[in-house]
């Protein structure tokens, strides 16, 4: 019903929504609503990277900005991290980025919260860094390797999602039950707050902060990536006999309302209130707190400052202090650098522009050069903070941090008498869990010494010509698709192998003959250089014509869909990937493959490209455009591989994919050329 009508305005709130072009959002409203004028509101127009800033412009005007591809050409160089990165200098970077910015101007309209609410207090975010125990630790250095310390299995247990396991670990070590398990029957005891707080560095650390602020009368907010860890929290809190309330991707909309009316309230007794970053991150008013903790750090920067906002809003009486943990030499520091990353991204692209209708130019010059030149060397330092640094971050004043400082001291003393150590020590750490890292160091340094020998004859074999398979013109005229021109491209790029092989001295002779097999083999040359027609596979170019047109696809949104999957970021540029992923694939990976022959049928080639897809999968989130692409991929694949089967069926053969003996296929009338 709201569709027939001719609205004149559309105004979307949370705008940032609709940052993936094809999400279902911009999808609806683009094929059931018609306004006249469009208006999007959003706090973060820029969270990961420019193409998202580009899908909120061709929502607004798809007539302007109607191709992701030309926008990037033109603005993204000097945020480029992959591919063939452009080297520019400072001028030339500024000179794109205030072409950007005037581009921008007429549709952007920015006001800050100290423009409109001027009386708000200040908000002031710190990064505190803790150890980890020496559980974690231990742990640590094996899941690097993607095993889990396993007392049950000989070998350990093998990780897919190694990088979301560290960041599991950094958390707490019981999130893994047969931890947990161990702990208790090795030390013969009940698991009790006091242990969750020593077998993991963030609660030691929280154990020594929380007090504090409860005694100063701060009220916090409290926020988590994952459920289970809050469930952990719960019982620590428990044990400490704090008040608290929790809030997350599970708890109903009605109760909600009511968790936000108990905190809210006057005199509350709640100290804590506990909530999950996505799910508690948007669409609350609690600024009856004062502060914030960010347990463990989203991937994207902007969700946590979503999350700081629920407290830093209007009304708020007070100034708001923002503490983020991050675990020394651990996976959550490659975290925090990429989020400021993205950060500086939109400093540059956003806050420099000064969208505010009312700056000069040199003033916006002016913001964009400290921009430019500014060296952020916050967290560089991987020292752990002591007492006395830690109450300086967290005292809102002088008669504060004496107090913190008297609380250490009464608490030091406490534990000197005990002789308690805060952390859990190596004598601690159950047996049976030291012994399985033995059994894999053992295993591993054995797999090492290991000499690897090599098949004197494991060169490729020729393989059998098959006749019988459509040639790519008829393939083409099947499909309705006209036959590509790209001989040419080829031979360019067989000739820069070879040159490019033929350039590099000190090679082995390993490394020759693979570099030998990526030309032509010479024995299937004539002595004038030309190929003999009976050599030619057309299996080969059939399956290249596959390749070729699922690469070339292009999105309803003008770019080629293929290209961030076209190569992988190095090892150095992404480490945490080739940690993650078992077995990295790329479309130039699978094209050289092609070339050598290692592709006899289509299934064999399907299953690399399914790979590729399902890499992609694993390692990114399920609402990430990397994710989203790789399934518009898979679709596209499954649709050729449709057309090439019924192109097949129509001339009477088999089709490679079913991989059968292709020798009782009907033959054509007439060879293949």
């Amino acid at each position: 019903v709201l569709g027939k009508i001719k609205w004149k305005y559309m105004i979307i709130d949370e705008g940032h929504r609709m940052k993936n072009h094809n999400c279902k959002l911009t999808l609806t409203l683009n094929a059931y609503f018609s306004a006249q004028h469009r208006l999007l509101l959003t706090g973060t127009p820029l969270q990961n990277k420019l193409p998202e800033l580009w899908a909120l412009m061709n929502f607004l005007l798809p007539t302007i900005f109607s191709s992701c591809g030309t926008f990037e050409q033109w603005f993204n160089a000097p945020f480029a991290t992959t591919g063939e990165k452009v080297e520019l200098n400072e001028e030339e970077t500024m000179l794109i980025i205030r072409r950007l910015h005037k581009v921008l101007r007429p549709f952007l309209l920015r006001r800050l919260k100290k423009e409109v609410a001027s009386e708000l207090p200040d908000k002031t975010e710190h990064v505190i860094k803790c150890d980890m125990s020496p559980l974690q630790k231990l742990m640590y250095r094996h899941m690097q390797k993607g095993l889990l310390l396993d007392s049950s299995r000989k070998e350990g247990r093998a990780l897919n999602n190694t990088v979301m396991h560290l960041k599991k670990l950094c958390n707490h070590p019981f999130l893994y039950d047969n931890v947990e398990t161990d702990c208790h029957n090795f030390w013969k005891r009940d698991v009790t707050g006091l242990e969750l707080m020593r077998v993991a560095g963030k609660f030691e650390l929280l154990d020594r902060i929380l007090p504090k602020l409860q005694a100063a009368g701060h009220r916090v907010l409290m926020f988590c990536q994952m459920t289970q860890l809050m469930t952990i929290m719960e019982d620590y809190f428990t044990w400490r006999g704090w008040m608290y309330l929790r809030l997350d991707g599970s708890t109903k909309p009605d109760e909600r309302g009511e968790l936000l009316e108990k905190y809210n309230a006057p005199n509350s007794p709640y100290f804590l209130f506990m909530l999950s970053t996505h799910a508690g991150g948007l669409g609350l008013n609690l600024q009856t707190a004062d502060t914030v903790i960010i347990f463990d750090s989203d991937w994207n920067p902007h969700q946590d400052a979503q999350a700081q906002d629920r407290a830093h809003r209007i009304g708020q009486k007070k100034e708001v202090r923002v503490f983020r943990l991050i675990t020394v030499n651990s996976i959550e520091e490659k975290i925090l650098a990429a989020a400021r990353y993205k950060l500086n991204v939109d400093e540059k692209v956003i806050q420099a522009g000064k969208f505010d209708q009312h700056s000069t130019g040199a003033e916006r010059r002016r913001m964009l050069e400290a921009c430019m030149y500014r060296r952020d060397d916050e967290g560089d330092d991987n020292e752990v903070p002591d007492d006395e640094a830690i109450n300086n971050l967290i005292a809102r004043g002088d008669s504060e941090f004496d107090l913190f400082q008297q609380m250490d001291a009464e608490r030091q003393a406490k534990e000197a008498a005990a002789g308690f150590d805060r952390l859990l020590r190596e004598d601690e750490i159950p047996q049976n869990i030291i012994q399985s890292s033995k059994d894999f160091d053992e295993a591993e340094e054995h797999r090492n010494d290991t000499p690897v020998m090599l098949d004197s004859d494991s060169r490729r074999a020729r393989k059998k010509v098959d006749y019988t398979m459509p040639s790519d013109r008829e393939f083409h005229q099947d499909i309705g698709d006209p036959l590509p021109d790209s001989d040419d491209e080829e031979k360019a790029a067989r000739r820069a192998r070879k040159s490019e092989g033929s350039a590099k001295r000190g090679r082995k002779r390993r490394q020759r003959e693979e570099d030998d097999d990526d030309n032509e083999p010479s024995s299937s040359r004539t002595p004038g250089g030309k190929r003999r027609r009976e050599d030619r596979d057309p299996t080969q170019s059939h399956l290249n014509t596959l390749l070729e047109k699922l690469i070339a696809y292009t999105g309803s949104g003008g770019y080629q869909v293929s290209e961030v999957f076209m190569q992988l970021p190095s090892r150095r540029d992404l480490p945490e990937y080739y940690v993650s992923v078992a077995r990295p694939i790329d479309f130039m990976k699978i094209r050289k493959n092609l070339n050598k022959g290692r592709y006899h049928n289509v299934d064999a080639l399907s299953a690399d490209i399914e790979l590729l897809c399902h890499n992609a999968q694993n390692y990114n989130r399920d609402d990430s455009d990397i994710y989203r692409d790789s399934k518009v991929l898979q679709a596209v694949w499954n649709k050729l591989k449709e057309v090439r089967a019924a192109s097949s069926s129509k001339e009477g053969t088999m089709s490679p994919a079913t991989g059968g003996d292709s020798g009782s296929a009907t033959p054509h009338s007439e060879a293949v050329e």
